[in-house]
């Protein structure tokens, strides 16, 4: 803590760990700023956030991070290819081609059918697992239940897996090799 005594907020010899309204306040400050840089980069604030203002890890921030990482996940596959886009243009990794005219690789939308799978796959998910929690008024109705809606998560999870690369929200400018070859 050198840079503090040079900065004249501490004394020699003091300790900042007797200043506890400062350490709370310098971690939050510090876990604000992961937050800021994580939402700019990854469209979710940071990991382990409760860890850094607390210094211990709950089970509150485990429920939290997973969220995170489930919307990061969400967010990576189907809603940030036009981020990426964009940043191919800002940094010229794309060149617009005068050629194409009025045909532009932005334009290539796909079709709302494909875009509905994750949210029957979601919703029929939910319905497995409300099926499997509520009790129906007989066995055999319940079971039906289950199996009706395990089914349905497994020809749409199917689906999704066929038509993956199809559901994904990649970026249209700029292609990887590996992406070229599919074309």
């Amino acid at each position: 803590m050198d840079w503090l005594q040079w900065l004249g907020i501490l004394s020699v010899g003091e300790q900042l760990e007797r200043h506890s309204d400062f350490e709370v306040l310098y971690k939050n400050v510090w876990a604000d700023n992961g937050d800021a840089l994580a939402m700019q980069y990854t469209g979710t604030g940071a990991l382990k956030s409760d860890f850094t203002r607390t210094g211990k890890r709950g089970i509150a921030g485990a429920l939290q991070d997973g969220y995170k990482s489930t919307m990061r996940y969400f967010q990576n596959n189907f809603t940030d290819g036009f981020r990426q886009d964009a940043i191919d243009l800002v940094l010229g990794n794309y060149t617009v081609d005068p050629s194409e005219g009025i045909h532009s690789p932005l334009n290539e939308r796909q079709g709302w059918r494909l875009a509905i799978v994750p949210l029957v796959l979601l919703f029929g998910f939910s319905m497995l697992i409300i099926s499997l929690l509520i009790p129906a008024t007989e066995w055999t109705w319940q079971l039906i239940y289950v199996l009706f809606w395990g089914v349905a998560v497994f020809i749409t999870f199917r689906v999704a897996v066929y038509y993956g690369y199809e559901l994904v929200d990649a970026p249209r400018l700029v292609k990887t090799a590996e992406r070229d070859k599919n074309s």
